[in-house]
């Protein structure tokens, strides 16, 4: 899983709770940046447009590596691809 810094503390964020802060700032947390995903956002770009973040605001940079982690997931989710958990899973969501 890939880890990111924020606020000197270390997020994974593939097993961070939904309410885990993203930019404290502006109240976005990360079950703001998965329901974008699910609006159909991809890119860093389109999620912190639609979130209205800068890349001067704090967490801005933990984006990409968010979208990394849950883009293909939703996606597989999405497409029927997906098991709709871990039990039994191929691992390419890791």
């Amino acid at each position: 899983m890939e880890e990111r810094v924020l606020d000197k503390e270390i997020i994974d964020w593939g097993r961070a709770p939904a309410d885990t802060p993203v930019c404290i700032e502006k109240e976005i947390y990360l079950r703001d940046i998965v329901q974008t995903i699910l609006d159909g956002f991809e890119t860093p770009e389109e999620v912190m447009e639609e979130l209205q973040l800068t890349a001067d605001d704090s967490g801005s940079e933990n984006i990409p590596a968010i979208l990394d982690i849950f883009v293909p997931v939703i996606n597989a989710w999405k497409s029927g691809s997906c098991g709709m958990g871990c039990e039994g899973c191929s691992g390419s969501c890791h």
